[in-house]
């Protein structure tokens, strides 16, 4: 028994001391200006990751570097890039590089699955089903990364059906129109944005952004009253939707038949203020210079 445990001890270590050696040949080829060629490129990136993934990013971001400048688009790289990105939490240039990685190589599961991630990190909650559909169906069956993405889809088709009442694809269908409603909001077509909104609230009636979505569009055509009454639902959906506490407070003021008028600036509310702890109201009252002067010059800070 001793002698079997010995043995096994060398064999583990003879393995050790080959994967140090391929480590070490792999690290000189990714610095080397002659570096690399083509089918070398997959163990480079894998080699970059394993110095990321032990917390050595500046190690792994040198070897990514010098393999861009000599290898300008492969899709390893990209993908190694945007791992890197991710570690970062720069999840919009970590998007960027996993989508060229899957444009490259269209069935590169693990890039798909990364963006994913970096999707949900976000609250890009339409986008990441999209992705992760595309790992369950172009994945190996019982893969780990099919297992997870298939995982993560039961759970957020529960979590929207407990919270909206509504299937998976049926809030795929009304985050289309929603996105239509943007475009035509965007543009200044406020009666085309309202039928999209409105088409989404018929798919969803619990979407916020949709109600608040309708008010700035009403208000925009002088239709004041209805304005009013999608900020009251906007606001009867989420107390928090600090838009829809703003633009009432301005709207309230206005006579029926008396416009808008003001130039459209567009947020994604959720994503980048209280997912980032910021106050969209009291950015507005910054910006429209309604902060006492203490608390401005703090702003700047």
């Amino acid at each position: 028994m001793a002698k079997k445990t010995k043995n096994r001890n060398k064999q583990n270590l003879k393995k050790a001391k080959k994967q140090k050696k391929r480590q070490e040949r792999i690290r000189k080829q990714s610095l080397s200006k002659n570096a690399a060629s083509l089918p070398d490129i997959e163990d480079m990136v894998d080699y970059a990751l394993e110095l990321m993934d032990k917390g050595d990013l500046k190690g792994g971001e040198k070897i990514l570097d010098t393999l861009q400048k000599k290898f300008k688009h492969h899709s390893h790289i990209y993908y190694g890039l945007g791992v890197l990105a991710a570690f970062d939490q720069n999840y919009d240039e970590a998007i960027q590089n996993f989508t060229a990685a899957v444009q490259i190589l269209p069935d590169f599961v693990e890039a798909h699955y990364n963006l994913g991630v970096v999707y949900q990190k976000q609250l890009k909650i339409p986008e990441m089903i999209t992705v992760f559909r595309r790992v369950v169906k172009i994945g190996e069956p019982g893969s780990e990364v099919v297992h997870h993405a298939q995982d993560m889809l039961r759970k957020l088709e529960q979590q929207i059906q407990d919270s909206d009442g509504i299937r998976l694809d049926e809030y795929m269908k009304g985050f289309q129109f929603f996105e239509q409603g943007m475009e035509y909001m965007e543009s200044g077509n406020w009666e085309a944005a309202i039928a999209g909104f409105s088409d989404t609230l018929r798919i969803n009636p619990n979407h916020t952004q949709s109600y608040g979505n309708l008010g700035i569009c009403y208000a925009s055509i002088g239709k004041i009253q209805l304005a009013l009454e999608a900020f009251d639902k906007a606001l009867e959906s989420d107390p928090n939707y600090e838009p829809a506490m703003v633009n009432r407070k301005i709207v309230q003021s206005f006579e029926e038949g008396e416009c808008l008028g003001k130039e459209l600036k567009t947020i994604e509310y959720y994503k980048d203020y209280p997912l980032k702890n910021r106050s969209f109201i009291k950015e507005f009252a910054a910006d429209q210079g309604l902060l006492p002067d203490k608390e401005q010059s703090g702003q700047e800070n």
